[in-house]
């Protein structure tokens, strides 16, 4: 058995009897069966589930080589779901079909619902999340490779700033560094903000050129088999870096020190994800910048770029080991500048590995 088919397996035993799963999330899809989807926002696969079989219909012109105990079939027209949910109705008496109502299209769900022997409910996300956030070995080390490229990259590109470059020159100085280094694509489009842009969060570039003393906030990742890296550095491009820049540095490099701590020092205690979140918040709070703090502490992280959990102020599942995460957290000063700090963390038995430096 393939280590797809036992992931399969492990999650068909959240199904009842007479009851069937429909998947269509690509990365859910990916990590169950490893195809590769050239376009995740095109449908090119569903993968069905009961608790007895597994029958993954993926695009006829799709490369894919199927994996021990995967029953692949060519196609995934919603047709050709329905004839084979058709069989198993009359194999084993399928009643049921669970689907995920965030990812099907309104037609596909219309379809589905025409088939008058079948009730349609919703798949409540937890249960695949409850495998997808634990990371075997072979996920860990992409991770950490995906986490060594995003570091190398940023580095690099560091040592190339000069005075009248744009955000996006280093945009594309970054995206360049990433793919030397071994990146199949970026994770995400870089974030680079020069000046004041630095103080929202998600800023994309623009035009704007880089002056001497001037803060420079930039936020990467680079793809390993699928796996997403994920950092931010925050650095002042000259000699005199601002009273209040250094001051808000200071206050969120304590704030991700506090929420490291958390992890590192838990002993044998459970931590929540609001845990880490507190840790980081009540620190920047103390300091007087609560409010210019707009954003969780960080996030799951894997074949997406955003994975349960979140690391938000009221989220009470627990941290387990073998789960990555980010901890960033950041200061914003509308008009003046922003300051994030963030790594990807491997949840460890005994506390935390920071997988940047």
């Amino acid at each position: 058995m393939s280590k797809f088919a036992d992931r399969i397996n492990k999650l068909s035993q959240f199904l009842s009897e007479n009851q069937g799963l429909l998947l269509s999330v690509p990365t859910d899809i990916a990590y169950l069966t490893g195809f590769n989807h050239l376009v995740p926002e095109e449908r090119e696969s569903f993968l069905l589930i009961t608790p007895t079989t597994n029958i993954f219909f993926h695009a006829s012109f799709s490369p894919f080589q199927s994996p021990p105990g995967i029953n692949a079939h060519k196609g995934c027209a919603l047709s050709k779901v329905g004839t084979e949910i058709k069989k198993l109705h009359q194999k084993e008496n399928l009643k049921e079909l669970l689907v995920d109502k965030s990812n099907l299209f309104v037609d596909e769900y219309e379809a589905l619902d025409k088939l008058s022997f079948l009730k349609i409910a919703g798949f409540d996300r937890q249960h695949i999340w409850k495998l997808r956030t634990i990371k075997d070995e072979g996920e860990v080390e992409n991770l950490k490779k995906a986490a060594q490229i995003t570091q190398q990259a940023v580095t690099a590109a560091i040592k190339m700033l000069k005075v009248g470059m744009t955000e996006i020159q280093l945009k594309e100085i970054i995206e360049t560094e990433l793919k030397k280094f071994g990146s199949e694509k970026p994770a995400f489009p870089p974030i680079v903000a020069f000046g004041p842009n630095s103080a929202l969060p998600h800023h994309q570039p623009t035009e704007m050129a880089l002056k001497l003393e001037m803060p420079i906030l930039i936020d990467l990742g680079g793809t390993v088999n699928g796996y997403h890296g994920d950092m931010t550095r925050t650095i002042w491009f000259g000699e005199s870096p601002d009273a209040e820049f250094l001051k808000i540095e200071e206050n969120v490099k304590t704030a991700y020190q506090a929420a490291v701590a958390v992890l590192k020092n838990r002993q044998n205690d459970q931590i929540l994800a609001k845990n880490l979140d507190h840790a980081a918040r009540s620190t920047i709070t103390e300091a007087g910048y609560g409010k210019n703090f707009i954003h969780t502490t960080g996030h799951g992280l894997g074949l997406d770029l955003h994975e349960n959990l979140s690391l938000n102020w009221n989220n009470e599942q627990p941290i387990l080991p073998q789960m990555v995460i980010t901890i960033e957290p950041g200061i914003y000063l509308e008009g003046k500048f922003g300051y994030r700090y963030e790594n990807m963390i491997l949840v460890t038995e005994d506390g935390a590995l920071e997988m940047m430096t």
